[in-house]
């Protein structure tokens, strides 16, 4: 999956309009023009579709915690580089959305992807634990896919 294609299943899973996406980037001091926002939004391939960076996509999601859940108290020292991988951003979803292990469970089954607690817990886990599990892009996709449904049928 694109970080593009990722920023646009939050957008549409969660239904945040282009105000409230800007007012969640600038929460994080990254100020970002509405028509960039549209480009990387956009689909790939798209007319005017630019590139999303890491650096955007992380940004957005540390300020989706900022917005659902208040300001973040440990914040990283601002030397430390995070490198942003499928399994960080769905911890940064599980935290920004407040969403426990039976909803996880819920919205997997909402994908029609198989999981059981225990491997969801899994990709949670620090990468150095025997059990650590990577998160596929595949996986990724269909905890999005079961996002949008989730919040589909009013569970905001």
């Amino acid at each position: 999956m694109t970080t593009n294609d990722i920023l646009h299943r939050i957008q549409t899973a969660l239904h945040l309009s282009p105000e409230e996406m800007i007012a969640i980037f600038a929460l994080e001091a990254m100020p970002i023009e509405p028509a960039h926002l549209k480009a990387i939004t956009a689909k790939a391939g798209s007319e005017g579709a630019e590139i999303c960076s890491y650096e955007e996509l992380g940004t957005f999601l540390d300020g989706l915690i900022h917005h659902k859940r208040g300001t973040v108290t440990n914040p990283p020292p601002p030397d430390t580089e995070i490198v942003l991988d499928n399994n960080l951003i769905l911890k940064k979803l599980r935290i920004a959305l407040q969403l426990r292990d039976p909803e996880i469970l819920i919205i997997f089954g909402l994908a029609e992807r198989d999981m059981s607690i225990s491997r969801i817990k899994d990709f949670f886990r620090n990468p150095a634990h025997s059990k650590y599990r990577l998160c596929s892009d595949a996986v990724l996709n269909d905890f999005l896919i079961g996002l949008d449904e989730f919040y589909f049928t009013g569970n905001k």
